[in-house]
């Protein structure tokens, strides 16, 4: 189980049963909409696991711009993913990692309130991309517009 709150503009993520909480601090806009393009296209099967990781690693541990394209920081400079990595089991991982996720997109605190409200793990990443796709317009109309 996670909590999260703000603490300035850095995104704070605390696990059950992990001493120190992770601290994530915001993207500036063009990655995090990078790391959406990327996760988007993933769900739909058109990137790799490597395209996924990457937008991952951005969003914990930020990204810098390598020409016209947004890249994870060096490894050296990846405290939280290096630390989830090692202190963390994959499972876990997941309660870190799509919260971070979720807060670097267009959704902010709305997609991690998402994530965690519906169960974590895959139940919260359908609901808070459920909530991304319907932000950005992806999903197809239940009814009808209006002809008023």
């Amino acid at each position: 189980m996670i909590t999260a709150h703000k603490d300035g503009r850095n995104l704070v993520l605390t696990m059950e049963g992990v001493d120190d909480p992770f601290v994530i601090r915001p993207l500036p806009g063009h990655a995090g909409r990078a790391i959406t393009d990327t996760y988007l296209t993933s769900v739909a099967g058109g990137s790799t696991a490597v395209d996924l990781t990457a937008a991952l690693q951005m969003a914990v541990d930020g990204a810098v711009l390598n020409g016209d394209r947004w890249e994870p920081r060096p490894d050296a400079e990846q405290a939280n993913f290096n630390r989830i990595g090692m202190e963390l089991s994959q499972e876990e991982s997941e309660l870190i990692l799509m919260p971070a996720f979720f807060w670097q997109t267009i959704l902010g605190m709305d997609g991690v309130r998402a994530y965690i409200e519906g169960g974590e793990g895959l139940a919260g990443t359908l609901k808070a991309s459920g909530a991304l796709t319907a932000r950005l317009g992806l999903l197809a109309r239940r009814t009808s517009p209006s002809s008023a």
